[in-house]
């Protein structure tokens, strides 16, 4: 399973292209598609979100564990699948981000790649960092009220 972590700046050309760091980078090879899963943030955040299209294949298996005529599930599928731009890899480790997403995220000149374990989001720095300071006033509160599966996930501890 891939992990991204960190944080880092990288310049957007003039195409709209942008290197995607090698520690992100690093997690997607072996997989089957050569690049990047993008879509808007699902939570309505001025980001866009990314991610290794295994966790997509994943999400889709969980889906498609569920009732296939639950208007919910329906409605989740087509509001995240729909808006998923597979962003291939050039030779230098870079994509090609599409117009809409960049507009959304407000992205001009710099995208700061920020990492969120199974994902991660590409913001305009600034933004990020306005993010980023809210994020942390809150972090302790959220954190303290986590509560974390066993290890292992059968129900014993360490």
């Amino acid at each position: 399973m891939a992990l991204f972590t960190g944080h880092i700046v990288n310049k957007v050309d003039k195409k709209g292209r942008v290197s995607v760091p090698a520690h992100f980078r690093a997690p997607l090879a072996g997989q089957s598609f050569h690049g990047i899963a993008a879509y808007p943030s699902p939570d309505g955040a001025a980001a866009i979100e990314g991610a290794g299209i295994e966790m997509l294949e994943r999400l889709s298996q969980r889906f498609s564990n569920a009732n296939p005529f639950s208007p919910e599930f329906r409605n989740a599928r087509l509001a995240l699948f729909s808006n998923v731009d597979q962003l291939p890899f050039d030779g230098e480790g870079r994509i090609m981000l599409p117009p809409r997403l960049v507009e959304k995220a407000g992205i001009d000149g710099q995208a700061a790649f920020v990492g969120l374990g199974d994902t991660f989001q590409i913001w305009e720095p600034a933004t990020f960092e306005v993010a980023r300071e809210s994020a942390m006033e809150r972090a302790f509160e959220e954190l303290a009220s986590l509560e974390l599966p066993p290890v292992g996930g059968n129900g014993e501890g360490a």
